[in-house]
Formats: C-alpha cells, sequence, structure tokens
C-alpha cells in the first residue's frame, strides 16, 4: 500500500512539474512578445504578483519565465523592487545586429547559387504584404512580413537553425526597429531597399545584393542617435525607474508612440 501511494505521489509530483512547465513557456513566449514588440515600455517595473494575476497562475511558472528572459537581457531583476523591463542596450544592439548580418551575408551566397524560382515568388509575396501593411502603418505586422522577407535567404538554404537562433537573442535589435518604422520615410526605405535586393537576385547581380543587405543592415547605427534624442527614456542610461499599476498587460505602448 505505501508502494502505490509512493508511485501516486511520484505520478502527480510529474504531472504538477509537466503543468508547471507548460504554463511557465507560455508565459515566457507571451511576454517575451509584449517586450520584443513594445507592448510593455521600456524601463517600466512590474511584479512577479502583477503577471501571476494577470494570467490567473502561480508565481512559481511566472518566476520561470523571468530567469528566461532575464538570461536574454530583457529584464532585470531589482532586489526588494520587482522586475523592470531593460531598456534598450545599444551595445546589445550593434553585437545582436552584426550576428545577424555575419549569419545573412553567408546565407544569401549561398541562396545566390541556388535558389529556385518558387523563392522569387516567396520573396515577392513578401514585398506584397509589406506594401499592404505600410499603406495602414500597421509597424508590427510590416516587421514581421520584413522577417519574413528575409526568412525566405535561410528557408531556401536549410539554415532555418541560423534562423531560430538570431530570433531568440534579438530583443533589443528588434525593439530599436519597431522604433524606426513608426517613421513613415524609414518604412518606405524599407520597401524601396527590398525591392532593391530582389531586382539583383532575380538578375543574379551577388556583389550588388550584398552591397544593398550590408547597407540595409546597417542603416540601424545611422538612425539610432535620432532615436536616442526622441525617446531618451527608452534606451539603458543611469534613470530613474517607471512603476507600472497592475493593469500593464492590457496597454500597448507603442499605440502611444504612433
Amino acid at each position: 500500500m505505501k508502494g502505490m501511494d509512493h508511485e501516486k505521489a511520484v505520478r502527480n509530483g510529474e504531472e504538477f512539474r509537466k503543468r508547471t512547465k507548460t504554463m511557465s513557456d507560455d508565459i515566457y513566449t507571451n511576454l517575451r512578445g509584449y517586450i520584443i514588440e513594445l507592448r510593455i515600455r521600456p524601463g517600466e517595473v512590474v511584479s512577479i504578483k502583477d503577471i501571476a494575476e494577470e494570467w490567473n497562475v502561480g508565481r512559481s511558472p511566472v518566476r520561470d519565465a523571468l530567469i528566461r528572459l532575464e538570461k536574454e537581457g530583457l529584464i532585470t531583476s531589482l532586489p526588494q523592487r520587482g522586475t523592470m523591463i531593460s531598456r534598450i542596450n545599444l551595445h546589445r544592439v550593434e553585437e545582436e545586429r552584426f550576428l545577424r548580418a555575419c549569419l545573412e551575408e553567408k546565407t544569401v551566397s549561398v541562396f545566390m547559387n541556388q535558389h529556385t524560382e518558387e523563392d522569387i515568388e516567396s520573396l515577392k509575396k513578401c514585398l506584397n504584404d509589406q506594401k499592404e501593411s505600410a499603406q495602414s502603418h500597421d509597424c508590427r505586422k510590416l516587421l514581421r512580413y520584413d522577417d519574413n522577407f528575409h526568412k525566405v535567404f535561410f528557408t531556401a538554404t536549410d539554415k532555418l537553425l541560423c534562423w531560430e537562433t538570431l530570433q531568440n537573442v534579438s530583443g533589443h535589435y528588434r525593439r530599436v526597429r519597431l522604433l524606426t518604422v513608426l517613421q513613415r520615410v524609414i518604412l518606405d526605405n524599407i520597401i524601396i531597399q527590398h525591392e532593391e535586393i530582389l531586382d539583383c537576385i532575380i538578375h543574379k547581380n551577388e556583389e550588388k545584393v550584398q552591397k544593398l543587405l550590408k547597407y540595409h543592415l546597417e542603416k540601424i547605427n545611422r538612425e539610432e542617435l535620432e532615436l536616442q534624442e526622441r525617446y531618451p527614456d527608452l534606451f539603458e542610461r543611469e534613470q530613474g525607474m517607471r512603476r507600472q499599476p497592475s493593469y500593464f498587460l492590457q496597454s500597448d505602448f507603442l499605440r502611444k508612440l504612433e
């Protein structure tokens, strides 16, 4: 009888851990999405209690999710005060952009030697999707279609592990990209640059493709200074912290900037 009770306790413990892990994964995915899509303002301070109540879960899975987010540099633990949504770190932005540029340069080189007509059609579709989202000035959607355009290179060359790695470590870079496309002229230029890249791919001009891609990925360095001047409190420096009320997940910070 004791043996049966022990087995039952073990099974119950395993089921509890699985449920907790599933909840933790969901919270991590959702909260990470809120952070990198600027639904939560960088610098806001939240608490485990607030998050747990918002999603109606226990504190343990929330704590596990926050540990993962802190490893990515997206949150900062503040002893006795809560958790701060990390401000944008420009050094981190540069490292994330550099990593992407290195991987994408090699991937595009392979792509130029083996792409198919189907790949070209995929790029054209992504470009059309970007144009439609630009008309409605949906910044998040445009950025997703922007990513889809570049993802074609990695998909066609069977380098999706590289792509997923980039997505998992580019939280600061993505937030800067979102801020840039709030400006209509930059948004329109992204589409123009993609059109030029696609045209060079079709005409098999790899040298020019690489030059255009280098300019396309590095342009954010030239835009950062203006972003810092326009949104100084969103970037990492010695500043105070904002305490966010418990309904913070119901608001949308990026919409306030538009």
